[in-house]
């Protein structure tokens, strides 16, 4: 008796589906706090840093997209290059993101990134 399905073709696919599924959470999180960020001169949307298995503490204070598809590709770009088992890290280092997230801005006042969080967690229970 033989296989028509070899177990290998299987254990590859669960490490495909497992980078498919990793790689669609982490853009739906960074489309989810570019589009409640609030939009002042656009500084703070563009400076979501996207980076994968180490934080990017960087920031750009003359960087404005009041859009956030700069931040967006760039971002996309990064997660396309994780895998299953990976840490992809979604920051915002400017210095009054910190006064954002905790309700500084009328645009946001519950926040950006916790709501994003439980919004794309309560999703994939």
């Amino acid at each position: 008796m033989s296989w028509e399905n070899p177990p290998t073709n299987f254990a590859l696919q669960i490490l495909k589906d497992g980078d498919d599924h990793l790689r669609r959470v982490s853009t739906e999180m960074l489309q989810g706090v570019i589009v409640r960020s609030p939009v002042d001169s656009g500084a703070f949307r563009s400076n979501h840093r996207v980076s994968v298995n180490g934080a990017d503490n960087g920031y750009d204070v003359s960087q404005q997209d009041k859009s956030g598809t700069t931040a967006l590709s760039d971002g996309s770009v990064k997660i396309l290059q994780a895998k299953m088992g990976d840490k992809v890290y979604i920051q915002n280092n400017l210095p009054y993101a910190v006064r954002l997230e905790n309700g500084w801005s009328q645009q946001a006042p519950s926040g950006i990134y916790a709501l994003t969080f439980l919004s794309i967690s309560s999703k994939y229970k």
